[in-house]
């Protein structure tokens, strides 16, 4: 700094002025350091020098700026240390800088000197000498032309992205950089700066910045967003200059002329970019560019005229009229419709609705209907405005369009053909414009009929819209069928673009109004059919995708927008249109025949049919016809049948007219019928598409009680117009198609002829359209006759033939009226048989045709349908042959019997031929189809079924509908049937399709072969009935066979996989290290590692899977062969293999074995099948197996898996887990043996059957033998187990060695060790989890069932005694600290400091056999002598904290040492078995003489302080938890659960108050972890409010790890409040009182380690703050209510602090904020929890409090429960509905002058709604329980009530839209209304209190729903019903006297209508009349 401040004092050349700079130098002031440097020291006379360079010609502007520059940076540095100058002179300079700086920077280019070419606008150090002048005095003047420089550098900016020069120089940047943050400050500081500028410099300013953002916005490279950034200031500042301009109609000119074509160019642009995540600004530039448009054309000053310019053209140019300045706008359109600028005309429609959203915005009669939502003073504004401008808006409208429908009629009159791609860009253009106007007019509802002229005019310009617009499609259509541009591409990817236009135009006007078609819609049918054709015939061109769903929207919006007109004649006539256009879809075409409009005669009949199969088959216009006939009022089905009928009528009449075409074809040399030919086309259109139409009409039929009879007359008339014909097919006498075949022709044909024709392929068609009409009209009539009166029903029944299905009582006596006459019996009197129908037309009929796939399908659907018929036929045969039914005599009981054995037999034979067709599946062969791809799809329609998809949908039909054809089914049959079924289950590979349909709907998705089986496999159908079930098993026995033997690498081990595996020879094998070299799968077999884990993964989550004994042996015993297979497969060569995938499978392995095990210890506890069962799994070697084999695998996982991977974590730790469970399992099965629970069931069934003795014998045998086997078989478990604890192993190479004993945490081998713990774990559990289920089922009473309880749990006090001490020397051995602690326990002073190491292990047998001695001895179950419960148990404390190994725990919850973390879990599992087994087993002195004490543990002290440790250090995590830490902390939490149960605490008052707090603080640290996701137990256990799932469906990002990680935290904070619950339950007075000190503490907000410090804060912008402290207080103070009775007096006194401490945290909580929840999850937890959450469950807690009758509440407490809806809910709806930005405080290292981090969040829908229902229910409490202070607090009261029911007024759709104010749907409003109305339903049962006052909330209702409430808009229908029975209530309190008061309150209008139309209604719905 010194060169540079020395530097102007050698370059001046005077020496006057080196004279006076040495005057002005001072010297320094008393006390400073002559020497200190310069920047500490002012310098004034270097200013006056600085000035006089300045102004001086000597110095080369350059320099001149150098010197500024350093004088900025000098004083800027100066500033930020601190050092103060003069002010008063530092302003002269800085203003003299600053006007001196401007001067350069304005300086005219004309005026540069030519030899100076430097251009100080391009240097930044100018712009950073001018931020310094305004920062430091923000009163600088400046200039106006400042706005020139800016200009010249945005052209700069400009230039250099054209030219593609590069940003990284740090020049470059700089400028623009340093620019932009001028300029910002600048606006910022002085926002008003450059408002007196002229309109010619903005002009050139703007223009510049427009071009700059328009060039830079699509450009994604470095610096181009400065760029943006720039342009975005300036032209901002340039809105906010059009905005607040004194004269804005003097700016309108000049704008439209300079300023609106670049601008409309900018605007069209970043629409197309708006919604993209590569532009990222470009949302903010499109708000910006929108702004300066609405400012400048549509300024509040500007919007009356447009209202007055009513006819452009008529007007006279030259009168001047009030506004006639806007024609120069729509004078602008005509100029660039002339100029064909085609991109600016898709701007037209944008700027419509800017000039819409301005004009709704401005004022209140701008709106329709009155409507406003300004604030009142603009009123006054517009007061003198006329009030007809909702019709003017139309006529806005219409002059926008007239530019643009002049230039489509030009068009229309044109041949396209003459026209080159230019001139159909520009059409394309022209029509997206129209299309973005028309969408405007649909979005504002700009044309409302009732607001039409008289005559009519507004539709009527529609109308001319419309016509113009199918006029040009007709050209256009024309130019695309003829092969003029065939060459061309870009004109063939042009004409879809243009249609999809049209297309989308035709939908808005459906929308806008359903009369703008006219009344020919057949002529909409045909153009779209004509565009699917065309455009099928062009699929290899991208835009074709988008016309096909474009033409699918519309069709079925077509058939919606008529549905809704709630009349049956719009409905059906849409549809019958929709198939009389099928029907002419391919007509005729001669010299004769006049040409019509879109005709595709001239293409392709193949493309044809297929594009109207793809039309008609689309699932959107399915489900729109299917929609709009179930809306259809229910009086008017039959009337739509009728419609039906007639248009079917004329179906059958134009089928007739083919007889000259038939003709001419069977003369021909060959039978069939080409797809070209007239017979052929109609034949498939009538079979696949108009049967379609039909039956989807039939179908979806409503038949209610009340228009059966009325149906069911219809649908006769409906077969009556196909009988004549079917009656030809189906007739008893001689089924043949001859006869058939004539009557639907229409001609007469010879027998020879008849027989040609019978062998025509397209016949098929015919008779798939018959038995279609028919088999839904049969459907339909038996829904009517089930719903009809019994006399009419029987009658109804006889046409049909079933009267049986309806006969009741001693009509079914009558043989005559059970038989069934024929499935045709409907047709003719004596009709043939089905089957007779079935095998004639499959043997007439030509099979190699697409027809006959459909055929057959339907023949099956009508095969069910009779199966159906005759199971119920059956069934009734079956009740009249009952012994029990003397009815019959011999004789009719034989005949009966007959009739049953023919329908038998019917059935079989219908069965049979379904079967055939499954044969075709097994065998894999193509049979009369085409061979079928196993892996094909179908999208459940019948227009798409064909040969590929024929084995799909027949298969789906056949498991659909496996309850009625099953029952006849052969055995083959069902085998075959079953073993597809596995086949396509399991063995079949996961399609694309089931991946992209896993989430779909089923209606919305396509299926294969595989969905449907597995939908068939979680059906419980197959698993109740027995012969399925057993079916089932056997194939999937069979299967799972099938599959390990894949692994099975030598032939002679096929024939062993039946029978029990020899588990000892692989075991000799692994101890003697003698499996190298063995087997190992090949490589070829991919699949069968899947296959495999599919059938394992069935059988061990499917619940339902139940079979018998021997299939469960079976499947054991192959899963044993399996693991052996697995094993030597992975210790032999392993890396050959797959091994990640071995190691998968043998988890499944476990996983299905364990569910298997728990299943037969539940259903097969006989002695045969258990002896059996003990042999295969109760052996030794079978448990050493379990154990040894999964210490193999861990072993071998750390030469596979990477170092501790996810995957590593989640594969071994399940199998540990899966294998503890099989131990767990099979200890709880055996021990229920051994105990009271089979005796008791044995003495129960004595009871019953005392008298039979043999049985009773036979039981107490059975019972011994299985009381024997079981004990063995637990103590052969123990044994086992046993022997793993002889010593601790490590990882010592040396056999035998010594190892230290702080050095013995470093050498163990924690994979063995994990294995063993959790094996003793699940053992010890499954006994406890049986002594547990006996004492619960069976209480204990007597003192000999106590004995034999004791004498059962004596025969393992040996081994529990050694696995305790096991524990206890691990723990002390591995995580405690044995050097240099002062305390030593009784373990600790046995241990020696040096360990033996053994064959792998540590010897700890002195140890082990002395304290296991002593331990037996003190704590044996019934010993002698009195209690000896060492003292120091009473009363221990956590002295022993300080010998743990902290940084242990602390790498444990970081993830390190994963085993380590399991084996501790494990150890505290074990633990927690024993103490909760000695609490059982701890009886009175009357059955032990020494009481079992629980707490006699001495480990106790040490893992109470470890577990006190661990849950300190998860509430002390300032990151995520490692999620595995959550894991093994529940090992923790439940021994601490265990500990809590104990009938009294051993533990101090001190410790017990640590303990607490440990729980809360951790449970603190989940709810701040939770985030939004926090609530109390009551609300995760499920809620009505949590049916809706409505959390973030749309924007916010939910991942799979994130919910992994949701979900393992709600465990967490699960296993937390159980183990808090228990201590709490048998607490003391004094524990009760110790927690609630800590949970009030809590609450309240006191910090634990500073007491002057309170964590309940307010004040920061993002409302209140509480620490994870004080929202652990309010869970746990929930959790205290619900578990400690209300009586206590301990409880009862701080019930007034709790309490006013939750309201104390609402009210410093509450907020806007605490209804939006943060777009993204953050990387990094939240330092406090979420507001809302903490809110809602105060709010849920005080409703608690106020709830218990045990509980006086204060006063003051009960108004404020009253007035806290108010707080919460208060300007609700004028909430933010998306995405918000939020400034972020969470990082706290945030520098001065940096901004902070801005955050998104989005409204939480399912929160607000949680809210509103703990807001009703907290004032439905507060009614019930505190009557005497509600009556004093009615006014608040009713504020609330008020505030709640507003939030469920109808929302504005347009303030939604435009104004982003939150709205709840439907279906969350309807819940809202539910919870509010009870609120009115508790007041009419405060009737004393609150009748008086009752008339007063049913004003504040009556006037919402009058459309008087704070929006003016009403309430829904929908809400309305559901708050009506509330409504009711109040009007049953009120007397007569306060509905006269109410009546003469409310006054004329609306409201007093609406009061008496609800008092009628209350009398006729809800009032009691005296009459039942």
């Amino acid at each position: 700094m010194e060169s540079a401040a020395s530097s102007p004092r050698a370059a001046l050349p005077t020496p006057g002025a080196s004279r006076k700079r040495r005057r002005s130098q001072s010297p320094p002031p008393a006390g400073e350091d002559p020497n200190e440097p310069a920047l500490a020291r002012p310098r004034f006379g270097d200013n006056l020098d600085l000035i006089l360079s300045l102004q001086g010609k000597e110095l080369s502007l350059e320099r001149k700026i150098e010197l500024a520059f350093n004088f900025v940076t000098t004083e800027s540095n100066r500033s930020s240390h601190g050092h103060r100058a003069d002010n008063i002179k530092l302003l002269r300079m800085v203003s003299f800088i600053g006007n001196w700086v401007q001067s350069i920077l304005i300086l005219p280019e004309n005026s540069k000197r030519v030899s100076e070419p430097f251009d100080p606008v391009l240097d930044y150090r100018c712009w950073v000498i001018l931020r310094f002048c305004i920062e430091k005095k923000p009163s600088v003047s400046i200039s106006l032309n400042l706005l020139k420089p800016l200009g010249r550098v945005a052209k700069d900016g400009l230039s250099r992205v054209q030219i593609g020069a590069s940003f990284d120089d740090c020049e470059s940047s700089l400028l623009f950089e340093r620019v932009l943050d001028c300029i910002s400050f600048l606006f910022s500081s002085n926002t008003r700066a450059f408002f007196n500028a002229g309109v010619d410099l903005w002009t050139s300013c703007v223009i510049e910045a427009i071009n700059l953002v328009q060039k830079v916005s699509p450009n994604e490279k470095s610096g181009c967003a400065v760029l943006q950034n720039l342009g975005n200031c300036l032209l901002e500042q340039f809105s906010s200059f059009l905005r607040f301009h004194a004269n804005p109609k003097n700016l309108f000119r000049p704008f439209v002329d300079k300023i609106l074509d670049p601008l409309l160019e900018l605007l069209v642009l970043l629409n197309s970019q708006a919604n993209s995540i590569e532009h990222k600004q470009a949302g903010t530039t499109l708000k910006i560019a929108e702004e300066i448009l609405s400012n400048g054309l549509f300024h509040p000053q500007h919007l009356s005229g447009y209202f007055g310019l009513k006819n452009l053209n008529k007007a006279p140019i030259a009168k001047d009229v009030r506004g006639s300045y806007h024609r120069h706008l729509f004078e602008r359109f005509k100029g660039i419709k002339a100029e064909s600028k085609a991109v600016l005309l898709a701007g037209f429609g944008y700027l419509l609705q800017l000039f819409v959203s301005r004009a709704r915005n401005q004022s209140t009669y701008i709106a329709p209907r009155g409507t406003s939502f300004r604030n009142p003073q603009k009123s006054s504004e517009a007061s003198e405005e006329p009030q007809h401008h909702g019709e003017s808006i139309f006529e806005v409208f219409m002059q926008f369009m007239e530019p643009l429908v002049s230039e489509c009629k030009s068009y229309s009159q044109k041949d396209f053909s003459d026209l080159g791609g230019t001139k159909l860009v520009e059409v394309h253009c022209m029509l997206k414009s129209i299309n973005e106007i028309l969408r405007t007019v649909t979005e504002e509802k700009i044309y409302v009929p009732t607001e039409d002229t008289s005559e009519g005019s507004y539709l009527q310009f529609l109308q001319d819209i419309y016509r113009v617009l199918i006029l040009i499609a007709e050209k256009l259509y024309d130019f695309w069928v003829s092969a003029v541009h065939l060459e061309d591409t870009n004109i063939k990817k042009m004409l879809p673009l243009m249609f999809v236009e049209i297309v989308v135009a035709v939908g808005h006007f459906v929308e806008i109004e359903y009369k703008v078609m006219g009344g020919d819609l057949a002529k909409l049918w045909s153009m779209l059919f004509a565009l699917a054709a065309i455009n099928a015939s062009s699929k290899g061109i991208k835009p074709c995708f988008l016309l096909t769903s474009k033409i699918s929207s519309l069709s079925s919006q077509v058939i919606h927008t008529f549905s809704e007109l709630r009349q049956v004649s719009y409905v059906a006539h849409s549809i019958c249109m929709l198939c009389n256009t099928v029907r002419t879809f391919r007509a005729v075409t001669g010299p004769d025949v006049v040409p019509r409009p879109f005709s595709v005669a001239s293409l392709s009949s193949h493309k044809c049919l297929e594009s109207l199969a793809t039309l008609l088959s689309s699932q959107t216009l399915r489900d729109a016809i299917c929609t709009s006939i179930n809306s259809m009022p229910e009086g008017q089905s039959s009337r739509c049948i009728e419609e039906l009928t007639v248009d079917l009528t004329d179906t059958l009449k134009w089928m007739n007219n083919c007889g000259e075409d038939v003709d001419l074809e069977s003369q021909g040399e060959f039978l069939s019928i080409s797809r070209k030919s007239v017979f052929y086309q109609k034949a498939e259109l009538l079979g696949r598409h108009l049967s379609e139409l039909y039956t989807s009409v039939l179908d979806s039929i409503t038949v209610t009680s009340s228009n059966t009879a009325l149906v069911a007359i219809s649908v006769e008339r409906l077969v009556n117009a196909i009988r004549p014909k079917l009656s030809q097919l189906v007739r008893n006498d001689s089924v043949s198609s001859s006869e058939f075949i004539c009557s639907v022709i229409g001609n007469n044909l010879s027998k020879k002829q008849c027989a040609k024709w019978q062998k025509i392929p397209s016949l098929s068609w015919m008779f798939v359209f018959f038995f279609r009409i028919y088999t839904s009209c049969r459907s339909l009539y038996r829904q009517s006759v089930g719903l009809m009166p019994p006399d009419l029903a029987i009658e109804a029944t006889e046409l049909v033939g079933n009267s049986f299905t309806v006969c009741c009582g001693k009509e079914w006596t009558n043989a005559s009226n059970v038989i069934a006459e024929g499935y045709f019996a409907w047709i003719v009197e004596s009709p043939g048989s089905l089957l007779d129908v079935i095998e004639t037309l499959s043997q007439s009929i030509p099979k190699n045709h697409s027809g006959f796939a459909m055929l057959v399908y339907v023949l099956h659907m009508m095969a069910l349908q009779r199966l159906d018929d005759l199971n119920r036929q059956i069934n009734a045969f079956d009740y009249l042959l009952e012994d029990n039914t003397q009815q019959f005599d011999t004789e009719d009981r034989g005949n009966t019997a007959v009739f049953k054995e023919s329908c038998c037999l019917e059935a079989a034979r219908l069965t049979n031929f379904m079967m055939n067709y499954v044969g075709i599946l097994s065998s894999g062969e193509n049979g009369h189809f085409q061979c079928f791809e196993i892996s094909s799809s179908w999208d459940l329609s019948m227009c798409s079924l064909d040969e590929g998809s024929f084995h799909i949908a027949t298969w789906r039909l056949l498991c659909e509908n496996i309850d009625i054809w099953s029952l006849h089914a052969s055995k083959k049959d069902l085998k075959s049937f079953f073993s597809n079924l596995m086949k396509f289950s399991f063995v079949q590979k996961r399609s694309c399709k089931d991946e992209e349909n896993s989430g779909n709907q089923y209606s919305h998705r396509e299926i294969t072969l595989r969905t449907i089986s597995v939908e068939l496999l979680c059906d419980t159908i197959i698993y109740d009935r027995k012969v399925l079930l057993k079916n089932l098993a056997s194939s999937f026995c069979h299967a799972l066979k099938k599959s390990v033997s894949s692994f099975v690498t030598r032939a002679d081990e096929d024939a062993l996989l039946d029978i029990s595996p020899d588990l000892m020879e692989i075991l000799n094998k692994l101890n003697n290290m003698k499996l190298v070299g063995g087997t190992y799968p090949d490589e070829d077999g991919v699949d069968k590692y899947r296959i495999c884990e599919n059938l394992l993964n069935f059988l061990s989550t499917v619940p339902g899977f139940h079979s018998n004994s021997k299939s469960f042996l079976r499947l054991i015993t192959h899963i044993l062969h399996l693991e052996r297979l697995l094993l030597l497969a992975l210790l032999s060569r392993y890396e050959l293999c797959n091994p990640i995938e071995l190691i998968r499978l043998f988890i499944c392995c476990r996983r299905a074995m364990q569910n298997l095990v728990s299943k037969f210890g539940k259903e097969y506890l006989e002695s045969k099948q258990y002896s059996a069962f003990s042999k295969l799994i109760g052996n030794s070697d079978s448990l050493i197996w379990l154990l040894r084999s999964v210490q193999e695998i861990i072993h071998l996982s750390h030469k596979i898996f990477e170092e501790h991977t996810d995957e590593k974590k989640n594969t071994l730790f399940s199998l540990v887990d899966k294998t503890s469970e099989i131990f767990s399992t099979l200890a709880n099965m055996n021990s229920k043996f051994c105990l009271l629970g089979p005796k008791k069931r044995i003495e129960c069934s004595l009871e019953h059957s005392a008298s039979e003795s043999d049985t009773s014998e036979h039981d107490g045998q059975t019972f011994d033998t299985l009381e024997n086997s079981a004990l063995e078989y637990v103590k052969i478990m123990a044994e086992q187990l046993e022997k793993t604890t002889t010593g601790i192993p490590v990882t010592a190479k040396d056999r035998n060695c010594v190892i230290k004993l702080e050095n013995c945490y470093d050498n163990v081998c924690w994979d063995t060790l994990l294995c063993t713990m959790s094996c003793i774990g699940g053992f010890l559990w499954g006994i406890v989890s049986a002594v547990e289920s006996t004492i619960k089922d069976y209480p204990i009473a007597s003192s000999e069932e106590r004995k034999v309880m004791h004498q059962y749990a004596s025969n393992f006090s040996r081994f529990i005694a050694k696995f305790e001490t096991f524990i206890d020397i691990c723990l002390h051995v591995l995580f405690m600290e044995n050097k240099d602690c002062g305390s030593v326990d009784m373990i600790s002073a046995r241990l020696p400091q040096e360990l033996d190491c053994e064959n792998g292990f540590l010897n700890i047998d002195a140890v082990m056999d002395g304290w296991t001695m002593h331990q037996l001895k003190n704590n044996e179950l019934q010993s002698d002598g009195p209690s000896s419960i060492p003292s120091e148990s009473h009363n221990f404390g956590l002295f022993t904290i300080q010998c743990m190994k902290r940084s242990l725990l602390e790498n444990l919850l970081n993830g390190e040492g994963p085993f380590v973390a399991f084996t501790l879990r494990e150890l505290y599992t074990v633990s927690a078995a024993i103490v909760k087994l000695k609490v059982l087993l701890s009886f009175p002195r009357d059955v032990c003489r020494q009481e079992c004490n629980p707490s006699q543990h001495m480990s106790l002290d040490p893992m109470v302080g470890t577990a006190y440790i661990a849950l300190q250090k998860i509430a002390d995590m300032s990151n995520w938890p490692d999620m595995f830490s959550l894991v093994w902390i529940d090992g923790i939490l439940r021994y601490l659960e265990v500990l809590g149960t104990l009938p009294e605490h051993k533990l101090s008052k001190e410790l017990y108050a640590q303990i607490v707090n440990a729980h809360v603080r951790a449970i603190g640290k989940c709810i701040v972890l939770q985030g939004k996701g926090a609530s109390l137990p009551t609300h995760e256990i499920g809620t009505n409010t949590k049916t809706l799932n409505l959390r973030n469906t749309s924007d916010s990002v939910i991942t799979k790890n994130i919910m992994d990680r949701q979900n393992r935290l709600n465990s967490l904070k699960s296993r937390l409040r159980l183990s808090m619950r228990k201590f709490v339950n048998v607490a003391s007075n004094m524990h009760l009182s110790a927690t609630l000190q800590v949970i009030e503490r809590a609450l309240v907000g006191v910090n634990q380690y500073s007491h002057s410090i309170y964590e309940v804060k307010t004040g920061t912008s993002n409302g209140g703050i509480v620490s994870s402290d004080v929202a652990a207080g309010i869970d746990c103070l929930y959790l205290l209510l619900e578990s400690v009775p209300g009586n206590k007096h301990v409880l009862k006194r701080t019930v007034p602090g709790l309490v006013g401490a939750l309201f104390n945290i609402v009210l410093h909580l509450q907020s806007p904020l605490i209804f939006y929840t943060e777009k993204l999850p953050s990387l990094y937890p939240d330092f406090h929890p979420d507001a809302g959450a903490i809110v809602l469950m105060c709010v849920e807690v005080i409703t608690a409090f106020v709830g218990r009758h045990t509980f006086q509440i204060d006063a003051c407490h009960v108004s404020q429960c009253l007035h806290l809806p108010v707080t919460l809910f208060k300007g609700f709806k004028h909430l933010a509905g998306r995405t918000v930005s939020h400034s972020s405080e969470k990082s706290g290292d945030q520098t001065v002058g940096q901004p902070l981090d801005t955050e998104e969040y989005i409204f939480d829908r399912q929160f607000s709604v949680d809210m509103y229902a703990a807001c009703c229910k907290l004032l439905c409490t507060v009614l019930r329980h505190q009557q005497r202070e509600v009556g004093r607090c009615v006014a608040v009261l009713e504020d609330s009530v008020n505030i709640l029911l507003s939030c469920l007024e109808s929302a504005d759709p347009k303030m939604v839209r435009m104004a982003g104010h939150f709205s709840w749907n439907k279906e969350e409003a309807l819940k809202c209304a539910s919870f509010f109305r009870r609120i009115f339903e508790e007041m009419r049962q405060q009737r004393e209190i609150l009748g008086k006052h009752s008339i007063h909330f049913l004003a504040g209702y009556i006037s919402m729903f009058s459309g008087q409430g704070p929006f003016q808009t009403g309430i829904t229908r929908e809400i309305d019903e559901a708050l009506r029975p509330g409504v009711y209530s109040l009007i049953d309190i009120c007397e007569e006297s306060d509905f006269q008061q109410l009546h003469t309150y409310l006054g004329e209008g609306p409201c007093r209508t609406t009061l008496a139309n609800l008092v009628n209604d209350y009398k006729l719905h809800f009032q009691y009349q005296g009459k039942i």
